[in-house]
């Protein structure tokens, strides 16, 4: 009696294995309901099963099959098409890390890889005649609706993303037929208010939670994103619309992240409500969602401002700068909950993304570099890249990172708008944000040289006079320079766009009262580029390059002295560059001959040197021979060339002269300023 149930177990397996051959060998013939019930079946198959079914699915997506113009002898093969993807799908379910993969899985994955010139041309296929059709076929027995349509043709794409590796041919971003397909799909899902838009019987990625098709759009792209294949990009800017409009895709995509998060936190849902887990990281599902998505959103503002400069600055002009910012400190808060090591690598990859966007805008070429600074300054930047990294595990080169883009950030504070907004947030978060850079030597370092300069900036700034806005508020003629105007009612000067006046008739009499002059050092006093930062930073430039010299005269004087004996041809005609953000003497004064500097001139005089000469001995601002150069850090230098300015002091000292003003000096600080009362 004890050997009868293992008798009747043994015959029950032999039934099944003659049920499930009978059926593939019915499948493999052409019969469309036996395929449909393998794809059933083999959902609670282990993947060594599955292995057996490969043949079958791949075997019926023949791109010899696909019909130009579906008509009623196509429908066999179309639906045999549709239940094999269906059942590739079953299969690709099993494969969730493609790094971590049995040999089964592996064989799996490699399958569809080696079959992927069948798979793709009939994604093409059902995406074309049965989703993006405005007139889809309608015919006895093809029971394809618009949503199967897409269903299939998202997972595909999806699973591909996931295996496809895109050094072979076999991957999306080699697949360029595709390219328009999955730029539509992605504005879609960005667009789409479908809260349940995925649910197919795989449920792949669990499709089920609200923005699941962005997600999985977010990955399809992110697979067709390489700096070295720009072609998807233009496709991508192409379908979405042009410049503008793909910049505009990418702010909702992010604010949608945002909006999710504020739904699910701020309107009282706990972080840590695990209703709807993961079930290998053990996190609520909408959480790896939001860190996923937020991490691939990164990651294409990163490619695509490398690839189109154009793109790079309708982002900024959009105020992505800005969100992402906000969003990345929004999203700090839920790595706290954090439990799986493999999910906090997740995390860390999405944050370092987002930084590394924001420090390619910091040392890349862009068009208003201190437009971007100000609005990452405004956006809470110093006290979120402090927080970021002590929220994610390991995070070494974040750490890096951070200290790096605090580096940068001390850069700008020479200009005037910069510091201003600088010094707010550090009033604001200095004390929690001392905490938080303990943490890490390198990142402390440069966050205490950065609170140095901005003290040491504020504090000489605070003793420029309100009235210094001479340029900006006032006509510059010196008879009608008591009346203050709207900026918008002076114009500017053309050569040096520093001066300003009322009428034409001012700026005749200014030219011939001096600033004939003037205008030239005016001009090389704000560099090449005119930048209206730096024209309204100039005195705050002259301070600051005073008070440099007067703090460190005697290590100039001995400098100069081995400048001259490197350099006898030109005992007095070196010059001083100054470096303001420099950490130490050494770095921040070097002596050079003359010659290296005559590109700061390109419209002066033809000696020009002897005159700026002249003018700083008569003026008495410095023991120098020559007036002294200010190195400026304003963004990507194209040219090996770095951004100079001729002295700031000595210029302003000159255009108040020329005019027959008291250019005053503080004895202590040799700074130059006008006041009202010198009139």
């Amino acid at each position: 009696m004890s050997s009868a149930p293992p008798q009747r177990q043994s015959e029950d397996g032999h039934t099944f294995a003659r049920v499930i051959q009978f059926m593939i060998n019915k499948a493999a013939s052409g019969s469309i309901k036996e395929l449909d019930g393998l794809c059933n079946i083999a959902q609670h198959w282990k993947p060594e099963q599955l292995l057996m079914l490969l043949p079958v699915f791949y075997h019926h997506l023949d791109p010899a099959r696909i019909p130009d113009v579906v008509t009623s002898r196509d429908v066999r093969s179309i639906m045999l098409a549709r239940y094999s993807l269906k059942g590739v799908l079953v299969t690709l379910n099993r494969v969730n890390h493609p790094r971590e993969l049995t040999q089964a899985l592996q064989t799996i994955a490699d399958n569809l890889i080696s079959n992927w010139h069948r798979c793709h041309l009939w994604v093409n296929f059902f995406y074309r005649h049965f989703f993006a059709s405005s007139n889809p076929a309608r015919l006895p027995g093809l029971l394809i609706t618009r949503s199967e349509a897409l269903k299939l043709v998202v997972n595909m794409l999806m699973r591909m993303s996931l295996i496809g590796d895109p050094q072979t041919p076999q991957s999306l971003i080699n697949t360029p037929s595709l390219h328009p397909i999955i730029s539509q799909l992605w504005c879609m899902a960005v667009n789409s208010k479908d809260n349940d838009f995925l649910t197919e019987a795989d449920k792949v990625m669990g499709s089920k939670e609200q923005g699941a098709f962005q997600e999985h759009m977010s990955y399809v792209v992110q697979a067709c994103l390489d700096v070295d294949h720009p072609s998807f990009t233009s496709t991508l800017i192409h379908v979405a619309g042009g410049i503008r409009a793909m910049a505009s895709i990418a702010f909702k995509y992010i604010r949608n992240i945002r909006c999710l998060y504020r739904k699910k936190v701020v309107s009282g849902q706990s972080i840590d409500d695990t209703t709807s887990c993961d079930s290998v990281f053990g996190v609520p599902r909408w959480q790896i969602m939001l860190i996923n998505c937020f991490g691939n959103c990164a990651n294409l503002l990163f490619v695509t401002s490398q690839q189109n400069c154009a793109l790079r600055e309708a982002y900024i002009d959009r105020n992505l700068v800005a969100i992402i910012i906000y969003t990345l400190r929004d999203l700090c808060q839920l790595s706290l909950t954090l439990k799986h090591d493999d999910f906090a690598k997740h995390v860390k990859k999405a944050f370092e993304d987002a930084l590394g966007y924001i420090a390619l805008l910091m040392g890349g070429p862009v068009d208003d570099l201190v437009a971007v600074i100000c609005q990452a300054l405004r956006a809470r930047f110093l006290s979120t890249i402090l927080q970021a990294h002590t929220c994610i595990p390991g995070a070494d080169a974040a750490e890096c990172l951070n200290a790096l883009l605090i580096t940068a950030l001390r850069s700008y504070l020479t200009f005037d708008k910069v510091l201003r907004i600088a010094g707010s947030e550090l009033d604001a978060d200095e004390k929690s944000l001392d905490a938080i850079a303990q943490r890490d030597t390198d990142l402390l370092q440069a966050w205490n040289l950065f609170k140095k300069d901005v003290r040491r900036f504020l504090d000489l700034r605070s003793q420029i006079p309100a009235a210094s806005i001479f340029f900006d508020r006032q006509c510059a003629a010196v008879h009608n320079s008591d009346e203050w105007h709207p900026q918008w009612d002076l114009f500017q000067c053309a050569r040096c766009t520093v001066a300003r006046y009322c009428s034409r008739q001012c700026q005749n009499i200014d030219w011939d009262q001096g600033h004939r002059m003037a205008c030239k050092y005016l001009k090389a006093a704000i560099g090449p580029n005119a930048s209206r930062y730096i024209r309204r930073s100039l005195f705050l430039l002259a301070k600051i390059e005073d008070a440099e010299i007067q703090s460190h005269q005697e290590f100039i004087s001995q400098l100069l002295v081995t400048a001259q004996a490197e350099h006898p041809e030109f005992q007095d005609r070196l010059v001083l560059e100054i470096d303001p953000v420099a950490e130490g003497p050494t770095d921040k004064f070097k002596f050079k001959p003359v010659s290296n500097y005559l590109h700061i001139f390109p419209e002066a005089s033809e000696r020009p040197w002897q005159v700026a000469s002249k003018w700083n001995q008569s003026t008495g601002l410095h023991s120098l021979c020559l007036p002294p150069v200010l190195r400026i850090h304003e963004g990507y230098e194209i040219t090996n060339q770095p951004n100079l300015l001729f002295s700031p002091s000595t210029a302003l000292r000159m255009a108040l002269k020329e005019h027959g003003l008291d250019a005053r000096v503080n004895d202590s600080a040799s700074s130059v300023y006008y006041t009202g009362s010198s009139l």
